[in-house]
């Protein structure tokens, strides 16, 4: 199944009449890398390719909320073993550090514990595939995270990670380095990062601004 499957990937980025489509699908399948070797799932990685996909191009925010809700991430970063008493750091480690906010980028170990325990309960039913949230596994205790405190969950982690300056500008520095060149100058990533804070997160318009810088 796997084989088939990436023999469609292929033969549809080859023949795609939305070219960038299927680049922005590659890319972000590089950004959020996941391997099917511990997934052990062809239908859920394929569901994640669709993921990436419907969103290449479309919002940043509303791809960074699939993924904590992405049964092939959960899976492959072993969330579906993040339970209340027993935080699993590993999804929450990844979301701050590789795919949102970049490394040491002004949060704290205490916030990776935290954001952990507002992933708790965020899991996937085996049989379906589909994204499961076991309220009864879920930590619904207070927690702190980027100094604010509420009784926050996976979806409020998302909200808190959008509203800091520097996931706008790891997002639009990927995104430079992808098309352009490594290691744009600093007015250059302000501006980008200005846009996508902006409009929300919406990327066309980043991606605007980029090719026709």
């Amino acid at each position: 199944q796997l084989a088939k499957l990436r023999q469609w990937w292929l033969e549809r980025a080859v023949e795609s009449p939305r070219p960038l489509q299927e680049k922005l699908t590659l890319f972000w399948h590089g950004h959020f890398a996941a391997q099917n070797n511990v997934v052990d799932n062809s239908y859920i990685m394929f569901r994640q390719n669709q993921l990436f996909r419907e969103h290449a191009a479309g919002n940043f925010g509303a791809l960074l909320y699939g993924i904590v809700h992405d049964p092939a991430m959960i899976r492959y970063l072993d969330n579906n073993k993040n339970v209340k008493g027993d935080p699993n750091e590993n999804l929450a480690r990844e979301i701050l550090e590789l795919f949102a906010m970049g490394l040491d980028q002004g949060y704290t170990e205490k916030d990776i514990i935290e954001a952990a325990r507002a992933l708790t309960g965020y899991t996937y039913d085996h049989q379906t595939g589909g994204f499961r949230f076991d309220y009864a596994k879920h930590d619904t205790g207070m927690k702190t995270i980027f100094g604010q405190t509420g009784p926050w969950t996976g979806d409020d982690l998302v909200r808190l990670i959008l509203e800091q300056e520097s996931t706008a500008r790891f997002i639009s520095r990927k995104l430079w380095e992808h098309f352009v060149c490594l290691d744009p100058d600093q007015a250059t990533l302000d501006q980008l990062a200005s846009v996508l804070r902006t409009r929300h997160y919406e990327l066309s318009p980043l991606l605007k601004n980029i090719f026709l810088s």
